[in-house]
């Protein structure tokens, strides 16, 4: 058997406010882009590495904060694969016995909810062990203690290297696999297997709202008194959508309506279909981040010739 240490990076959206977040947020917070790992023998000897970029297939710009945290450019991802191929390239990589070990608890859950994303069928992370957790137990005594890679590796004296510079995920694995050797009866960690957590977006602002519709097809929601005539998400004032709705997706609508205390709010009706199959309507109404006055009858002029293409 080997033991594969696993290491992921991801990218976020721009803004939750942008229209693939608020259309499939609920499904996927995180978009994978790079997956490290190196392989350990029995012998607890380093017998391989993996590294591979991937092509995010929903948000494709890098977030900034994600560029300046791991280094990772625009350019370093064009021409990559898709998730699914990287994954079918990391599967075979690891081979037919190993154990899966992480740094924390986060790198599952996110891959978990990639695969469900992308693959679209009920495919599971194989048993994937929590190796912070073990090094907290052995440092502090309890599960509680969460240390951070870093903190573990000076506990070892592992220095780090200009070759292997954190915030890469084959480097991060790289890391992980040092303190993995480092550990007393390191294989104790297969006692600790990992729960993947469910992900979900933070709960609504005080910007923003979020409702329910007894609706089914959007073409039916859009004349809905509920979608003329939204509330604002902060003072809940009724108000009217001048403009109408536009496509801009086929599971999303959005109309433009000004609250008069509040400023420019964005009123989106989504098209979300449940894990069985059930069809719903969303109502989202949220603040627009911009509230400049040019801006704001720039917008409703776009809206409005928008909305004239569709009627033509």
């Amino acid at each position: 058997m080997h033991y594969i240490l696993m290491d992921l990076e991801w990218n976020q959206p721009l803004s939750h406010r942008s229209a693939q977040f608020r259309r499939y947020g609920n499904q996927l917070m995180f978009d994978i882009i790079q997956i490290g790992a190196v392989k350990l023998n029995e012998q607890m000897q380093m017998v391989g590495s993996f590294n591979q970029y991937i092509q995010p297939g929903l948000y494709r710009k890098l977030h900034p904060r994600i560029t300046r945290i791991t280094g990772i450019v625009q350019e370093d991802l064009r021409g990559a694969p898709a998730f699914k191929e990287a994954l079918d390239r990391f599967v075979a990589w690891c081979g037919d016995e190993f154990a899966l070990i992480t740094w924390g608890c986060d790198d599952i859950s996110v891959f978990q909810q990639n695969l469900d994303f992308y693959l679209k069928e009920d495919r599971a992370m194989p048993p994937a062990y929590d190796l912070q957790r073990l090094f907290g137990m052995r440092t502090a005594g309890n599960n509680k203690n969460r240390p951070g890679l870093q903190n573990a590796m000076k506990h070892f004296h592992i220095q780090p290297s200009g070759e292997h510079p954190f915030h890469s995920a084959v480097d991060d694995a790289y890391y992980t696999a040092k303190v993995f050797q480092h550990m007393e009866n390191p294989v104790d960690v297969l006692q600790l297997p990992q729960t993947v957590r469910e992900l979900t977006p933070a709960k609504s602002s005080a910007n923003e709202t979020s409702d329910d519709l007894r609706f089914t097809n959007l073409k039916q929601a859009v004349k809905s008194r509920p979608a003329l005539e939204p509330n604002c998400p902060v003072c809940s004032k009724r108000l009217a959508v001048p403009e109408g709705y536009v496509p801009l997706d086929k599971n999303m609508w959005r109309a433009l309506a000004d609250c008069p205390d509040h400023g420019l709010v964005l009123i989106d009706l989504v098209l979300e279909v449940t894990r069985d199959g059930k069809r719903k309507v969303k109502r989202k109404a949220s603040l627009s981040d911009q509230q400049n006055p040019a801006y704001v009858k720039t917008k409703h002029l776009q809206w409005a010739n928008k909305f004239a293409q569709l009627t033509q």
